[in-house]
């Protein structure tokens, strides 16, 4: 018994000191930690101790996550300790993972990183609102944006933008992001490049042609040519009595226009441009004219495009019944049939070309109309021709020119005159070879159909034409 008792006193008494070290390792709460770490917080110390927070209203953060080991994964950057700890971030800007012996707190730094701009605070295109008006307004004013400031982000602002971002060196991308906004606002954002303007074009004043010195002994007639007729020819042409380009061949055309000129101007016409003719020819006091003697030195053809030439011919075709088309400009398939009908009609070569003998027979009085007839030419005088006393043989040119035939002359190279004469309608008397006033009188109508002078006298320049039908090429 006495063994017994004594068995149990020592039983109670390792039951109370039991008893007082397990009430000793008990912690209490510390409220001053609490306040220092914030509600939730671990408490480090031999046996660690978790409080639990009171609940919240929920936020944008996730939930905590409890890990089948015990610990806590806290929202965003906590994670989870592998022996039942919680991972929390150390604002010290450290990654310095501590372990506790007792499953305490490992305390995690995340360093910071670049975050990207969000995307709401972009103005890109579709973008509506005041941040756009201020954003047009400011590219207008730095000469980028020309269009309203309306506040609608459209394809007119986005140009005006990347223009802004590659003349400041920055990604040309039409996007308005912190870096373009900050560089567009600041006072160092570079202004549009002005656009050069072309610079205009002074055309230089001509300076006005010195009127020639006429020489006292220089009388252009039909048959000359040179440097003379070419300077007479352009003067005639500025003065509106011929058309065309200056040749410096002095033709029967020519000859018109002088005459033409002189009976305006002086007080004689005889087709002779000697030196009183000349110099009132070159005088600031020389009259002009609204009607053309005739075209020199110009050939239209198919295949001109677009000239005022061959406007004012295919209106004249038209005027005569010979064209029906568009009065365009354009030397066509139908222009050239026009010509050619016109042509046949008035006894010219048929080719097609309008040459200078086609212009002036087409813009004559004399012009033939479609279906037209040659008219039979006019007889000689009536009553008896005064006789010729006697005739003179006229011989060939050894040079092989033409040589002027008039009354009084006969031999074969007036036979061949009046042949030529017969075959086309103006001779209706016996080819024999003597010019008499029959002869100068047929002459004398051919040179009034053909716009001639009607002089009855066969120069070269009507015997080409009675001849040719038109001037050879370098003639």
């Amino acid at each position: 018994m006495e063994k017994l008792s004594k068995k149990r006193i020592i039983g109670l008494i390792c039951l109370a000191a039991l008893a007082l070290i397990l009430a000793g390792c008990t912690a209490t709460p510390d409220d001053s930690g609490r306040n220092q770490a914030g509600i939730g917080a671990t408490v480090e110390g031999p046996f660690p101790m978790r409080t639990t927070a009171p609940p919240q209203e929920a936020t944008d953060t996730l939930a905590p996550i409890i890990t089948p080991e015990g610990g806590v994964v806290s929202p965003g950057l906590t994670t989870p300790a592998p022996w039942g700890g919680i991972v929390t971030p150390d604002p010290s800007g450290f990654v310095t993972p501590t372990a506790t012996w007792g499953g305490g707190v490992i305390s995690l730094t995340v360093s910071p990183s670049i975050q990207p701009e969000p995307t709401s605070s972009l103005l890109r295109l579709g973008s509506e609102g005041a941040a756009v008006r201020s954003l047009q307004q400011r590219l207008k004013d730095l000469r980028y944006y020309t269009g309203s400031v309306d506040g609608d982000f459209g394809n007119a602002t986005e140009t005006a933008l990347k223009a802004f971002q590659r003349r400041n060196n920055l990604s040309a991308d039409g996007i308005a992001g912190s870096a373009t906004l900050n560089r567009l606002n600041s006072s160092q954002a570079l202004p549009a490049t002005p656009t050069p303007q072309p610079t205009p074009r002074v055309t230089p004043t001509p300076r006005p042609t010195a009127t020639p010195v006429v020489n006292p002994n220089v009388y252009l007639k039909n048959g000359a040519s040179g440097s003379d007729v070419r300077r007479m020819q352009q003067r005639l042409i500025e003065l509106g009595y011929l058309s065309g380009t200056a040749t410096g061949r002095f033709n029967d055309v020519t000859e018109q226009a002088v005459y033409a000129f002189q009976r305006r101007n002086v007080s004689y016409a005889d087709g002779i441009a000697g030196p009183l003719t000349l110099e009132k020819l070159y005088s600031s006091s020389a009259r002009s004219t609204s009607s053309s003697a005739g075209v020199i030195g110009m050939t239209l053809e198919r295949g001109v495009r677009d000239s005022a030439a061959v406007r004012t011919m295919q209106q004249r075709l038209k005027e005569l019944r010979f064209y029906t088309g568009a009065v365009d400009g354009d030397f066509g398939i139908s222009t050239e049939t026009a010509v050619k009908e016109f042509q046949a009609a008035n006894n010219l070569r048929v080719d097609g070309r309008a040459g200078e003998s086609t212009l002036n027979r087409l813009f004559s009085s004399d012009a033939n109309g479609p279906g037209s007839v040659t008219p039979t030419p006019r007889p000689p005088s009536a009553g008896t021709p005064t006789p010729i006393p006697f005739y003179v043989d006229v011989t060939p040119n050894p040079q092989g020119g033409y040589v002027t035939l008039r009354e009084g002359n006969s031999g074969a190279l007036v036979r061949n005159l009046q042949q030529a004469l017969k075959d086309q309608g103006y001779f209706n008397l016996t080819v024999d070879g003597l010019y008499g006033v029959g002869t100068s009188e047929s002459v004398r109508e051919f040179q009034r159909r053909k716009g001639l002078s009607q002089d009855g006298v066969a120069g070269p320049a009507t015997q080409r034409i009675l001849f040719e039908g038109n001037y050879p090429s370098g003639s």
